[in-house]
């Protein structure tokens, strides 16, 4: 799989594909970007022939009907096997196309053009895919990698704040779990990247997928070492999924779960006190911790008891261990949860 970063890729785009597919292209996006880029992605398209399919914008799309609707348009244009599936979106437009491109006539190719920084560092990089189900994330899916990835950091500065705070938290992310001197790097140059500075913004997404690509070559299908990748998301995915992915998106979630998770390590003599605070003073600046009232702790413990890092009755984390670096850990008490979702910690 090739991963090429840089700017202004539409260029490549147009020789990859003219030396990689014969003619049917079935272009999958939202309505996000086909408003900033659609004339952009045709123009390099304008040498095949192309269907266009647009999601609603949202964690809401990244459904079982909608992938049923997708696969009814893909016969109605006569898509066959020789058709590459482009996913040109965000990580939920990624998610579903990859879904798509790996169940239908038992997989074709695919290639992923990611538009959001979450989607740049994270999603569109180790081959995940899938949908939601009953409310529960990414419950149904697969393994199914891309011919190849585009990363053009051009493509963010559409970007509103709120989906740069989505990806900054991912980026920190690895950070915390693997390269303390990029977490440094990162806090220091914050405001470099809200400014949409090219060289910034290229260094930390070159880093967050050097990263990524380091630890998923290791073990591709999650069952070692890449689970330390999903620091933060065993409550951000909780919180996400108690609020029917309205009230967060899934960057602002799992900056809440790394804020949590990182109180429990303190808690459990993990960490100490000040690289906590280190922590929080980087990540509570992205996204303002929440006292959770009795109904909302239950709630999110209940899904949080769905997750597929689990094994069976016990909730499984990824936890900081000291700077740079996390374990795995499947003992934690759940009162001790409940009294970091609800404690008054947060302010003192």
């Amino acid at each position: 799989m090739d991963i090429v970063i840089g700017k202004n890729l539409f260029d490549e785009i147009r020789k990859f594909l003219s030396e990689n597919i014969e003619e049917n292209i079935f272009l999958i996006t939202d309505e996000n970007v086909r408003k900033y880029y659609l004339d952009k992605i045709l123009q390099c398209l304008s040498d095949f022939k192309v269907n266009v399919y647009t999601l609603t914008p949202g964690e809401e799309s990244k459904s079982l009907d909608i992938v049923k609707d997708i696969y009814s348009e893909l016969i109605e244009v006569n898509c066959d096997r020789n058709t590459i599936i482009i996913s040109f979106g965000g990580g939920v437009v990624g998610d579903i196309s990859g879904f798509v491109a790996s169940t239908y006539l038992r997989g074709v190719d695919y290639i992923q053009i990611p538009t959001t920084l979450l989607s740049q560092v994270d999603s569109s990089i180790g081959g995940k895919v899938g949908v939601d189900f009953k409310g529960y994330k990414n419950m149904i899916g697969s393994f199914y990698f891309p011919l190849a990835t585009f990363i053009d950091i051009e493509l963010l500065k559409s970007l509103d704040t709120r989906d740069i705070t989505s990806g900054v938290g991912e980026v920190l992310k690895y950070g915390i779990i693997y390269d303390y001197d990029f977490l440094k790097y990162v806090y220091f140059n914050i405001d470099s990247i809200y400014n949409f500075d090219d060289e910034v913004l290229e260094t930390i997404v070159k880093k967050s997928v050097s990263i990524k690509n380091r630890i998923v070559s290791q073990d591709k299908r999650d069952k070692g070492i890449r689970k330390i990748l999903n620091f933060g998301h065993t409550i951000g995915h909780g919180i996400e999924s108690f609020y029917d992915f309205k009230r967060y998106n899934h960057g602002e979630a799992v900056i809440l779960g790394m804020i949590y998770e990182s109180f429990i390590s303190k808690e459990i003599g993990l960490i100490e006190e000040e690289y906590f605070n280190e922590i929080f003073s980087v990540l509570s600046k992205l996204v303002d911790p929440v006292i959770f009232n009795i109904k909302e702790v239950d709630g999110i413990l209940k899904n949080m008891s769905y997750d597929k890092k689990n094994k069976k009755d016990k909730i499984v984390f990824v936890l900081p261990t000291d700077r740079g670096e996390v374990q795995i850990f499947d003992n934690i008490e759940k009162d001790l949860i409940k009294k970091t979702l609800s404690g008054d910690w947060i302010w003192k």
